[in-house]
């Protein structure tokens, strides 16, 4: 099968847009060039939705997922006409007369479309979904028997293959992420098998036969063991029901663990993109945090200049000031102290003379005689006239028993020096912190006014909400594979039961007979199944790992020091990756992104070469996350595996696998979203939403597509 080209209309971004595809056999490659929010999944889901409808192609048969354009309801449209045209070449087996066939090559125009009713209620109206089919000859076109569209999709690609042959970079890693339980990954895994190589129609069938056996059994005659076994008959379809129950309702779950998945990472991506801009929370806390600095840094500061102006009253600013005078002064007070001059004062011992009656000499001080009164009017005299010279006798003593050990010289001028220095740096390193704990504090003000903070609180609830419903679905998933694993191992034990039963029961009973050949029949189609699956999964194993090796550049045959030495799936369908001496490394957590995604697609790959089935590989951003050698690998290899391969590639995948799509790109051209105007260098003439194609390839632009760099943007 091939596309050819498509044509959608009114689907969400996608208001009209026509898609072409190469056909050519020596350059199958069609590289769509898009921006992340140009309209990549919003084009493979339309593609999907053309071949398979809401039910398989959109999340809960697209219930919440409105497929019109999001300006409709602005626009006040009633109501919106989606439609998807698509026309594709296949293989198919046609009559040719007397019961001979051929293989002929069929081209078929199909167009899907419906109506929706633009609302703002969380459910969507859609009506008149209806699909048509038409065989595109050389005379015209003839339209195609609605009963037979249905088979005619399947023979061409299997609904059940559609994750296989449509898929993207982060979705393909479903089959090996850690957030996955070991039985959704297993499970993944062991669809994807089963239905790309028809295992599922044997499944059924063995599942048929069984219905086949129970009901013989319930014919078997009444007598004897017959009332048991029918008993065990009961019970066998009882625990049959219960697990095809219990398994629509584990698939289901596991459903929402993919939708939910997607829906967490679309969250998560957005909260991303918002917090590049800054955490309002964390900014917040910066904040408090700077203004706790700068009220420190305050403090710091205050002290710094408090500790200089203690400098600046410090002794030893004013000794290194009168430093001069001051040794000569002092030298005079040594003077006087050596001549006994200091301390000397007379006032003391005058007045202790006014209270003797004799002096020391002898002399008469009484006040009662008249040489004494002439004495004691003399000392007091003379009392008056010291009082000047002994304040200036008392005043020098002082000054010379304080000063006497002071170091009046060059040194005291150099440690106050050298202390005001410390002191002023000090204080202007306060400042400046202090200044620039400010100006940050100013910065994170403005970054936190910007943050659209009540988005961001919407996002990281509904996070929180989509981790709750994850986890409940995967506890669910958990308890029904148990159930389901539960009732197997009962319906094992009771067929051991009934095979005894059935050993004592009547031989001319013919429903016997018909039991025994009914289980024999089941017998040869389990071993089939079984053979058919451990056979297949080895060589898909095979494959898988051949491919994956080749992609990043492995050769553990001749190079002992490689460190992924294979990749292998089990037959318990674990997807497993061993580096050097046999280690086992898990797949999504020990491999870097690029290995991760080349192993999904060296494993979707395998698929597709060992079914032998020829049809597109539609991918969306494969690339990401790689770089040099391994990028230019996948892409080769992916090139060398498939056999019509679409890729819808960003402008940063292409960076580095220029040269291989001027060899191997039969179509390249350019989608761009108007509405992501600041990214582009030339205004849009658009007028309204929606994706804009243009014929720029790989190495062009346009006054359409002309992209900034991202120093440029905000110019």
């Amino acid at each position: 099968m091939k596309l050819i080209h498509a044509h959608i209309k009114n689907f969400r971004l996608l208001k009209d847009l026509q898609l072409d595809f190469s056909t050519d056999e020596n350059k199958p490659l069609t590289v769509i060039r898009a921006a992340n929010e140009s309209g990549k999944t919003t084009s493979e889901t339309a593609l999907i939705w053309g071949l398979y409808g809401s039910s398989s192609a959109l999340p809960n048969k697209g219930a919440k997922y409105p497929l019109y354009p999001s300006d409709a309801l602005a626009n006040k449209e009633r109501k919106v006409e989606i439609s998807v045209e698509i026309e594709f070449e296949t293989e198919r087996v046609v009559p040719v007369g007397k019961g001979r066939q051929m293989v002929k090559q069929v081209r078929y125009r199909l167009l899907r479309n419906c109506i929706e009713y633009p609302s703002t209620s969380e459910y969507v109206k859609r009506e008149s979904e209806r699909v048509s089919l038409h065989e595109v000859t050389q005379k015209g076109t003839g339209r195609v028997l609605d009963s037979h569209i249905k088979g005619i999709i399947e023979e061409t690609i299997p609904e059940a293959l559609k994750d296989v042959y449509f898929t993207d970079g982060d979705s393909a890693m479903s089959f090996i992420e850690a957030a996955a339980t070991q039985g959704a990954k297993r499970k993944r895994v062991k669809d994807a098998i089963e239905a790309l190589l028809g295992l599922q129609v044997l499944e059924q069938t063995s599942k048929h036969i069984d219905s086949v056996t129970r009901k013989f059994q319930s014919k078997i005659d009444s007598t004897d063991y017959a009332e048991k076994s029918e008993k065990i008959n009961d019970q066998l379809d009882g625990y049959s029901e219960d697990i095809d129950e219990w398994s629509e309702e584990l698939k289901n779950r596991e459903n929402e663990i993919i939708d939910g998945s997607k829906k967490l990472g679309d969250a998560e991506k957005k909260i991303e993109d918002i917090l590049k801009l800054g955490d309002k929370e964390q900014l917040v806390r910066e904040i408090q945090g700077y203004k706790k600095n700068i009220m420190r840094s305050q403090g710091a500061a205050d002290r710094a200049l408090k500790d200089l102006s203690l400098i600046m009253r410090n002794p030893d600013m004013s000794a290194s000031m009168i430093m001069k005078p001051a040794n000569k002064g002092l030298e005079i007070l040594n003077d006087l102290n050596k001549n006994k001059q200091l301390p000397k004062v007379n006032i003391p011992i005058l007045e202790e003379l006014l209270d003797r009656a004799n002096c020391f000499c002898g002399a008469d001080l009484s006040e009662q005689t008249a040489e004494g009164k002439i004495r004691h009017q003399s000392i007091e005299t003379a009392i008056e006239k010291s009082r000047s010279s002994d304040a200036l006798q008392e005043s020098a003593s002082s000054l010379f028993y304080s000063v006497r050990s002071e170091p009046f010289d060059t040194s005291v001028r150099q440690k106050w020096i050298i202390k005001y220095s410390d002191a002023c740096e000090n204080y202007e390193q306060s400042v400046v912190s202090f200044s620039d704990l400010e100006q940050r504090l100013q910065e994170k003000e403005k970054e936190k006014d910007k943050i659209n903070d009540e988005q961001l609180q919407a996002l990281r609830q509904q996070e929180q909400t989509l981790k709750r419903k994850l986890n409940t679905s995967r506890v669910e998933v958990g308890a029904l594979s148990e159930k389901i694993s539960d009732a197997k191992g009962r319906i094992s034990d009771l067929k051991r039961e009934q095979q005894v039963v059935e050993s004592k029961l009547n031989k001319n009973d013919t429903s016997t007979d018909k039991l025994q050949l009914s289980r024999l029949t089941k017998t040869v189609f389990e071993n089939i199944f079984d053979f058919l699956r451990k056979n297949e999964v080895k060589r898909v194993s095979d494959e898988m790992n051949r491919i994956f090796l080749d992609m990043i550049g492995a050769d553990p045959d001749n190079n002992h020091l490689a460190t992924i030495t294979k990749a292998e799936l089990t037959e318990e369908f674990d997807i497993l990756v061993y580096g050097s001496n046999g280690h086992k490394l898990n797949p999504d957590q020990d491999l870097n992104g690029a290995s991760r995604r080349a192993i999904t697609l060296a494993f979707i790959l395998a698929l597709t070469k060992v079914s032998e089935v020829k049809a597109p590989n539609v991918i969306d951003t494969p690339l990401g996350m790689m770089s040099g050698y391994v990028k230019q690998s996948v892409l080769n290899k992916t090139l060398e595996e498939g056999s019509q391969i679409i890729l819808f590639l960003t402008h940063d995948e292409i960076q580095g696998v220029e040269s291989i799509l001027d060899n191997k790109a039969g179509i390249i051209y350019t989608l761009t979203n108007p509405a992501h105007s600041k990214m582009l260098v030339h205004p849009s003439a658009a007028t309204d939403i929606g994706v804009i194609r243009c014929a720029c390839n790989h190495r062009e632009s346009c006054v359409i597509c002309a992209r900034k760099n991202i120093d440029e943007i905000g110019n």
